[in-house]
């Protein structure tokens, strides 16, 4: 094979390989389940190459049929997703404390982390006694949510000036934002209220110091909750995960 053959057989596998993960990003919380012509929608792909590409996903068991002419996420990715090695470790470092957590404040606690510009909560411990009595969302957005801001506080200012450009309007705007982010540093914690009137209070754990791998956070209702004591506790959490983190987790970055 020439040296230009072999550059286009790769750039076909890397655009192959794009089209999948396309694919896989448009099943989402909010809609699970996802039809042909709804994956041509999303992705602005034809219907002969998303249902080529479909046929492969579910013989490979990343996708499965879940009704005439739907699909969804198979459990093949969830099994390689757990067995990621620092996500499994840090998965195991933190529950325990989150249980703890959780049985001392019968509040829904997770496990957050970032994916680009928005927040996933890897691990949420809620259970049937939780006062909540709410589904935490498996997504939040990384600017005004609470495990978005801790992430923000550890950017560089660039950074942040990048992910805020359009909610910034004026210099009083940025100000604002760059003493939340400080005094998020100061205290070790963020509290903000989602739109639902929900109050979420997060807390860094940290891989290195400075670096944040991932953030224990917390979802009350305001007349629920002692705010003081509710963070000094998610505070702790967090601070008991980073300590039980073994060297080789802490040297990822």
């Amino acid at each position: 094979m020439t040296h230009s053959a072999a550059v286009t057989t790769d750039e076909n596998r890397r655009s192959v390989l794009g089209r999948a993960f396309d694919i896989l990003e448009c099943f989402t919380d909010a809609e699970p389940e996802q039809t042909i012509g709804s994956l041509c929608a999303a992705t602005g792909l034809p219907p002969a190459t998303v249902h080529r590409m479909l046929a492969s996903l579910v013989e490979w068991g990343a996708v499965e049929r879940a009704a005439r002419g739907k699909y969804r996420l198979g459990m093949r990715l969830w099994r390689l997703g757990w067995g990621v090695p620092g996500a499994r470790t840090l998965k195991d470092v933190a529950r325990p404390h989150l249980v703890d957590l959780h049985t001392s404040t019968r509040e829904a606690v997770a496990l957050a982390s970032r994916d680009g510009g928005s927040i996933v909560l890897a691990d949420v411990i809620a259970g049937s006694s939780t006062r909540t009595g709410r589904i935490l969302p498996r997504r939040l957005d990384l600017v005004n949510s609470a495990p978005g801001s801790v992430f923000m506080a550890y950017m560089s200012p660039d950074e942040v000036s990048e992910l805020t450009a359009h909610t910034q309007h004026d210099h009083n705007d940025a100000f604002r934002l760059r003493q939340e982010l400080c005094e998020i540093r100061r205290t070790g914690a963020a509290v903000v209220q989602s739109v639902d009137g929900m109050y979420w209070i997060a807390s860094p754990v940290f891989a290195k110091p400075r670096e944040v791998r991932s953030v224990v956070c917390i979802a009350v209702h305001r007349p629920r909750f002692n705010i003081g004591a509710l963070v000094h506790a998610v505070v702790d959490t967090a601070r008991a995960v980073s300590d039980g983190l073994p060297p080789s987790l802490r040297s990822v970055g």
